[in-house]
């Protein structure tokens, strides 16, 4: 499992040679999809969070963009002995629980909203929003070099009762921010 997330991560700009990200692909948000779907086996949620899903994980988006079809990919897909559920938020007001939150860029004005919101939950907050880990949020999805590359807010996560993997936290760099 940790070999096939390091293949992506390591992998990355196999997929994009000579290619920026200044305008995500649909197939650089496939990759982002295949991150949400490695992250669910990095990390370790309460026994609460599974209370009325048992058999499920919900993986959500904020905003109806292109990562809502690119997690039609992972759908379905087992993780941890779950199946992976996708849910699409349209606006901020109608978040419900899910285990693991993609935030659109496009919503970068309503982040603190939704972070706010999410408060008291343990959703996994994931985006690609410049700083987003040091808003708050938990990862952050980042290009270097051409790469995805990720940052990790652990203070955010624990305050959200998460445990996040040590292999993964050796692949991210270590931000702080926010609480």
């Amino acid at each position: 499992m940790l070999l096939f997330f390091l293949a992506i991560v390591g992998g990355v700009d196999a997929l994009f040679p000579e290619r920026t990200f200044a305008q995500p692909s649909p197939l650089e948000y496939q990759v982002k999809a295949a991150f949400l779907y490695q992250f669910s086996k990095f990390v370790e949620w309460p026994p609460e969070a599974f209370s009325t899903s048992q058999y499920t994980i919900c993986i959500g988006t904020v905003d109806s963009g292109p990562m809502a079809g690119a997690l039609q990919s992972i759908e379905g897909k087992e993780t941890k002995g779950r199946r992976v559920v996708v849910k699409r938020f349209k606006a901020p007001e109608e978040l419900e629980f899910c285990h693991i939150l993609y935030i659109s860029a496009a919503m970068a004005d309503r982040l603190p909203e939704i972070l706010d919101r999410l408060k008291g939950t343990s959703t996994l907050t994931v985006s690609d929003i410049s700083g987003f880990a040091r808003r708050g949020g938990m990862i952050n999805l980042i290009t270097v070099e051409d790469k995805i590359r990720f940052e990790i807010n652990v203070e955010a996560a624990e305050r959200a009762k998460l445990q996040i993997s040590s292999h993964l936290l050796k692949l991210a760099r270590i931000v702080s921010g926010e609480q």
